[in-house]
């Protein structure tokens, strides 16, 4: 054999090997940085569902976040009874808060307490803040089962953990009849309060800015926390618009 193809034999074999290390720390770091109580299988979303972060007893008590039961009624108006006005506030509020997957919850201090946390984009994280579609489903008022054939209006605390019975995709795709508050809708048409969600994120439109951007609230990660938003989602066709129904 000669030198030339020997060197190259021995750089793949190295190649091979700083792969395959590099490989089994990665599996090694997530698996010391994901308790047990913090692995995210069997978490997902349906009718009557929940994905719960605070899953576990040990877990509750770690941030300001109250756990409810999926019958709470934290009060409601029937629809028509709410302005997106109002609902604008209530995103607002959650604007500078942190990002939490499957979280619903917010301190209302103006900052993310949990920047950046390791494993980003799982429950195990624990932080205070919601994700993408726990703070359109909270924004919107929505009930806690899915298709409920109810459009009425609940008044979600910031402190109460709830992030609704919705991911992205249980946004994206409701149509008319289907039971859901909300319901897909062109995106040329959207307005204030309105969403465009494709299937890995939803935002909230705040303000058009031109014909593919706009200001939107959203919950965006880990690394970037719950924020207002400039974003070019309008012009992306993985996106569409939903709308929730029965605005006042």
């Amino acid at each position: 054999m000669s030198r030339r193809a020997t060197f190259a034999l021995g750089l793949l074999f190295v190649g091979l090997c700083l792969v395959t290390a590099s490989t089994a720390g990665a599996g090694s770091r997530r698996a010391q940085g994901v308790p047990g109580w913090g692995d995210p299988g069997n978490c997902y979303y349906g009718p009557n569902w929940k994905c719960w972060v605070y899953n576990h007893a040990a877990d509750q008590g770690r941030t300001s976040c109250a756990v409810v039961d999926i019958a709470f009624d934290p009060g409601h108006v029937a629809p028509f009874g709410y302005k997106r006005a109002a609902a604008a506030g209530i995103a607002d509020i959650a604007m500078g808060e942190g990002y939490q997957w499957a979280g619903g919850c917010y301190d209302n201090n103006d900052r993310d307490g949990g920047p950046n946390a390791y494993p980003r984009e799982t429950k195990s994280t624990l932080t205070e803040g919601p994700d993408c579609s726990g703070l359109v489903w909270r924004v919107w008022r929505e009930s806690n089962y899915a298709y409920p054939n109810d459009n009425s209006f609940y008044f979600w605390g910031r402190s109460t953990y709830d992030h609704g019975p919705y991911d992205t995709n249980g946004f994206k795709y409701a149509g008319f009849g289907s039971g859901a508050p909300h319901v897909k809708y062109a995106k040329s048409s959207i307005i204030m309060m309105d969403a465009l969600a494709s299937e890995t994120h939803i935002a909230l439109e705040e303000t058009r800015i031109d014909a593919g951007s706009d200001l939107v609230w959203e919950a965006l990660g880990e690394a970037y926390g719950t924020n207002e938003n400039v974003e070019s989602y309008r012009s992306q066709s993985k996106y569409s618009g939903v709308r929730r129904l029965a605005w006042g």
